[in-house]
């Protein structure tokens, strides 16, 4: 979830639960949740960044950039599907 578009809604949510925390002191815990749980999802690990570490801890001629991005990609699966 990490498109322009994507980013734009989710940071309305969390302006909105912000608002919402704040004229509302009684729903502020669960306001504050919201806050968190869009910050989680805005965490998402970026399969690049991923491939890059991969790339520079074996080496980048010890993979194919096929194989690398396979790994990557495994990996981005793993961390979400353990989040999740």
């Amino acid at each position: 979830m990490t498109s322009a578009r994507n980013q734009t809604v989710l940071d309305t949510i969390i302006a909105l639960a912000e608002e919402i925390g704040r004229t509302s002191p009684e729903a502020a815990p669960q306001a504050m949740q919201i806050v968190d749980l869009v910050r989680g999802i805005e965490a998402e690990p970026d399969q690049n960044l991923v491939q890059d570490v991969l790339d520079a801890q074996v080496g980048d001629d010890q993979l194919s950039d096929v194989s690398s991005q396979r790994a990557a990609g495994a990996v981005v699966r793993a961390i979400r599907d353990e989040g999740g």
